[in-house]
């Protein structure tokens, strides 16, 4: 992780202003909490309510690739389905998708020359020199593929127990389980919420290697477009940033309020702003994004700066509320000896678990739990027969309160 120049230069400036005194201690020194509201960002410049921006009048937003990869996504959680038919190949194939192939159910994602796997665990500033790390949580999903057809879609039809995989149900849902009981579908959907979105928004597209590149602000100052578009490099950067966010067909990406089609990462920032403790976090990161945006066209990089900080902590908070909220969820299920919407709901909270690693906290610009707190996490979940030794709860509350820890939120909270 590569520190932000911006708080290089903050901490060299507090430095340098404070008074000199020999009674002071390291102590005293303090520098500005980071901007955590977008209403608190200064802005000298126009903040549309909606997101459109436009050059000569001609819109400057596109993110087709990301719309692309969403829809990939979508549909290659499906094949997880016991009886849709897919083998783990087929399955592995559609993830790391080749033009042409026929993977998938439209022409248009058949022909695209893009694929999932390929920005899984893929941002410039976590993974660029980790290629080794990178490559690990790639093998990850492919893991979760091959392992759904070998335990989970094999053993559809035999009842699961601790240690055994098969079907699970309550008379009104039935869930399909490995032998820990986790659903390797909402691992998989949960997680690449983290290891794809997330990552490629936080630390790739708004990213310092990104937007705070020299080279690029000058071409941007100068007005300098991308062949053949309407964009400077930074704008396309930032849109597909926002892309990720909002860019399933069925959004209204300029003025987004219903999740309605996404499966992702804007489904959950609707699902934290219903709780009555995050109300408000759709709206703020929305405003940032708005605000960011419009920063980039007046060249305000105060206000850039500002914005991705409130996304940052934003959108990190999202995943935080959601791991603890399904672990807990879980815990109120087993209570209930409900086995069948507790797994389901801790196969989801384990997904969110898991993307924890890709946050990214503005204080110290590194995720708020690092790779190896998410995979001691993981540990304890898996410890065992799994989700069916934790049914007294300890394990979920200590995981939980964990995760509480890193963020400026409770269990408690989290938790409705």
């Amino acid at each position: 992780m590569k520190i932000r120049a911006l708080n290089a230069v903050l901490l060299a400036t507090t430095l340098l202003l404070m008074p000199s005194c020999e009674n002071d201690s390291s102590d005293d020194i303090k520098i500005e909490e980071f901007i955590k509201d977008a209403n608190a960002i200064e802005t000298d410049f126009s903040v549309p309510s909606t997101y459109i921006f436009e050059r000569n009048s001609e819109t400057t937003v596109s993110f087709s690739g990301q719309t692309t990869r969403l829809l990939m996504n979508k549909e290659i959680l499906g094949y997880f389905g016991v009886d849709a038919g897919k083998t783990s190949t087929q399955i592995e194939a559609a993830f790391d998708h080749q033009a042409g192939a026929q993977d998938f159910s439209t022409t248009e994602l058949n022909d695209s020359n893009k694929s999932v796997k390929s920005k899984i665990a893929a941002s410039d500033d976590l993974f660029d020199t980790d290629i080794i790390a990178a490559d690990a949580v790639k093998e990850v999903f492919s893991g979760y593929i091959s392992k759904n057809a070998i335990e989970v879609v094999a053993n559809k039809t035999n009842m699961a127990s601790p240690g055994a995989p098969g079907y699970i149900t309550n008379g009104s849902k039935t869930r399909y389980v490995n032998p820990k009981g986790l659903e390797y579908n909402q691992a998989f959907a949960k997680g690449s919420i983290g290891s794809l979105i997330v990552d490629q928004v936080l630390n790739n597209y708004l990213g310092s290697q990104r937007l705070s590149n020299s080279a690029y602000r000058a071409a941007h100052e100068a007005g300098t477009l991308e062949s053949g578009k309407n964009y400077t490099k930074l704008e396309h950067y930032f849109d597909e940033a926002y892309g990720y966010v909002y860019g399933d067909p069925t959004v209204d990406f300029e003025s987004p309020i219903d999740y309605e089609g996404d499966a992702f990462l804007f489904k959950y920032i609707t699902r934290v702003n219903g709780d009555v403790d995050f109300a408000g976090i759709q709206e703020q990161i929305f405003k940032a994004f708005k605000i960011g945006r419009a920063a980039l066209v007046a060249q305000d990089y105060d206000a850039l700066n500002d914005a991705i900080t409130v996304l940052q902590y934003q959108i990190s908070k999202v995943i935080g509320v959601r791991a603890v909220y399904y672990l807990q969820a879980g815990k109120r299920a087993l209570a209930d000896q409900d086995f069948t919407t507790a797994f389901h709901d801790l196969s989801e909270g384990y997904g969110f678990v898991y993307s924890l690693q890709f946050t990214r906290n503005p204080e110290t610009d590194a995720p708020y739990l690092s790779a190896s707190e998410v995979d001691a996490l993981i540990a304890q979940l898996e410890a065992g027969d799994g989700f069916w030794d934790l049914t007294d709860g300890t394990v979920l509350d200590q995981v939980s309160n964990n995760i509480a820890s890193k963020f400026d939120f409770s269990t408690a909270q989290a938790a409705e």
